[in-house]
Protein backbone atom coordinates (compact mmCIF):
# COMPACT_ATOMS: atom_id res chain seq x y z
CA UNK A 1 0.00 0.00 0.00
CA UNK A 2 1.05 3.37 -1.14
CA UNK A 3 -0.30 6.15 0.98
CA UNK A 4 -0.95 9.71 -0.59
CA UNK A 5 0.34 13.37 1.06
CA UNK A 6 -2.00 16.05 0.71
CA UNK A 7 -0.01 18.10 -1.63
CA UNK A 8 -0.26 15.03 -4.36
CA UNK A 9 -4.18 14.78 -3.31
CA UNK A 10 -4.81 18.53 -4.12
CA UNK A 11 -2.65 18.45 -7.60
CA UNK A 12 -4.60 15.92 -8.67
CA UNK A 13 -7.84 17.02 -7.67
CA UNK A 14 -7.10 20.51 -9.83
CA UNK A 15 -5.84 18.07 -12.70
CA UNK A 16 -2.34 18.01 -12.65
CA UNK A 17 -1.69 15.94 -15.34
CA UNK A 18 1.67 14.33 -14.12
CA UNK A 19 0.26 13.78 -10.69
CA UNK A 20 -2.66 12.13 -11.91
CA UNK A 21 -0.71 9.82 -13.97
CA UNK A 22 1.42 8.59 -10.86
CA UNK A 23 -1.66 8.05 -9.05
CA UNK A 24 -3.36 5.86 -12.14
CA UNK A 25 0.04 4.04 -11.66
CA UNK A 26 -0.89 2.94 -8.37
CA UNK A 27 -4.70 2.88 -8.24
CA UNK A 28 -4.91 -0.16 -7.03
CA UNK A 29 -2.30 0.13 -3.98
CA UNK A 30 -3.60 3.62 -2.72
CA UNK A 31 -4.83 5.05 0.54
CA UNK A 32 -4.55 8.22 2.49
CA UNK A 33 -4.90 9.43 6.27
CA UNK A 34 -7.90 11.21 7.72
CA UNK A 35 -5.42 13.60 8.99
CA UNK A 36 -4.56 14.04 5.10
CA UNK A 37 -8.25 13.84 4.13
CA UNK A 38 -8.61 16.89 7.07
CA UNK A 39 -5.87 18.79 5.37
CA UNK A 40 -7.51 18.84 2.29
CA UNK A 41 -10.81 20.23 3.56
CA UNK A 42 -9.62 22.60 5.87
CA UNK A 43 -8.07 24.31 2.39
CA UNK A 44 -10.97 24.11 0.33
CA UNK A 45 -13.34 25.48 3.39
CA UNK A 46 -10.67 28.27 4.11
CA UNK A 47 -11.00 29.86 0.57
CA UNK A 48 -12.84 32.83 0.37
CA UNK A 49 -15.48 31.16 -1.74
CA UNK A 50 -15.84 28.19 -1.38
CA UNK A 51 -16.87 25.82 -3.78
CA UNK A 52 -19.59 23.35 -3.51
CA UNK A 53 -17.88 21.21 -6.76
CA UNK A 54 -14.63 20.83 -5.34
CA UNK A 55 -16.01 20.10 -2.16
CA UNK A 56 -17.55 17.26 -3.33
CA UNK A 57 -14.84 15.97 -5.84
CA UNK A 58 -12.33 15.91 -2.75
CA UNK A 59 -15.35 13.43 -0.80
CA UNK A 60 -15.87 11.68 -4.01
CA UNK A 61 -12.16 10.64 -4.29
CA UNK A 62 -12.07 9.90 -0.31
CA UNK A 63 -14.85 7.64 -0.78
CA UNK A 64 -13.17 5.90 -3.32
CA UNK A 65 -9.87 4.88 -1.64
CA UNK A 66 -8.93 3.55 1.73
CA UNK A 67 -8.60 6.12 4.13
CA UNK A 68 -6.79 4.98 7.51
CA UNK A 69 -7.40 6.54 10.51
CA UNK A 70 -5.59 7.47 13.93
CA UNK A 71 -5.75 4.30 16.01
CA UNK A 72 -4.60 2.94 19.00
CA UNK A 73 -0.67 3.48 18.91
CA UNK A 74 -0.63 6.19 16.49
CA UNK A 75 -0.84 8.79 19.03
CA UNK A 76 2.38 7.50 21.00
CA UNK A 77 4.38 6.58 17.80
CA UNK A 78 3.63 10.74 16.67
CA UNK A 79 5.32 11.55 19.55
CA UNK A 80 8.08 9.30 19.22
CA UNK A 81 9.30 10.20 15.86
CA UNK A 82 8.73 14.50 16.55
CA UNK A 83 10.38 13.94 19.60
CA UNK A 84 13.25 12.39 18.30
CA UNK A 85 13.11 14.61 15.16
CA UNK A 86 13.25 17.39 17.05
CA UNK A 87 16.13 16.48 19.69
CA UNK A 88 18.03 15.79 16.29
CA UNK A 89 17.14 19.43 15.42
CA UNK A 90 15.65 17.75 12.63
CA UNK A 91 12.13 18.51 13.14
CA UNK A 92 9.04 18.76 11.22
CA UNK A 93 4.90 19.30 11.52
CA UNK A 94 2.72 17.66 13.43
CA UNK A 95 0.74 16.78 10.95
CA UNK A 96 3.76 14.84 8.74
CA UNK A 97 3.83 12.87 12.18
CA UNK A 98 0.59 11.79 12.60
CA UNK A 99 0.18 10.67 8.94
CA UNK A 100 3.86 8.72 9.48
CA UNK A 101 2.56 7.40 12.51
CA UNK A 102 -0.49 6.02 10.95
CA UNK A 103 1.12 4.59 7.60
CA UNK A 104 3.92 3.03 10.21
CA UNK A 105 1.57 1.46 12.77
CA UNK A 106 -0.47 0.11 9.94
CA UNK A 107 2.61 -1.80 8.63
CA UNK A 108 3.19 0.29 5.75
CA UNK A 109 6.34 2.39 4.68
CA UNK A 110 5.35 4.17 1.53
CA UNK A 111 4.45 7.71 0.85
CA UNK A 112 3.74 9.79 -2.44
CA UNK A 113 4.50 13.64 -1.67
CA UNK A 114 6.17 16.51 -2.62
CA UNK A 115 7.26 17.05 1.00
CA UNK A 116 10.57 14.89 0.67
CA UNK A 117 12.40 17.02 2.78
CA UNK A 118 10.31 16.04 6.17
CA UNK A 119 9.20 12.79 5.37
CA UNK A 120 12.50 11.39 4.31
CA UNK A 121 13.70 12.61 7.78
CA UNK A 122 11.35 9.65 9.37
CA UNK A 123 12.60 6.38 10.23
CA UNK A 124 11.14 3.66 8.64
CA UNK A 125 9.59 5.44 6.18
CA UNK A 126 10.12 5.48 2.06
CA UNK A 127 8.91 8.57 0.06
CA UNK A 128 7.83 6.79 -3.29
Amino acid sequence: MIFIDSDFIIDYLRGNGEIIDIIDNYSDNIATTEINVFEVMLGLHLKKNVSEKQIKAAKDFFNIIPVFFLNQGCGEKAAEIFSNLIKEGKGIDQNDCLIAAIILKNGHDKILTNNKKHFERIEGLRVV
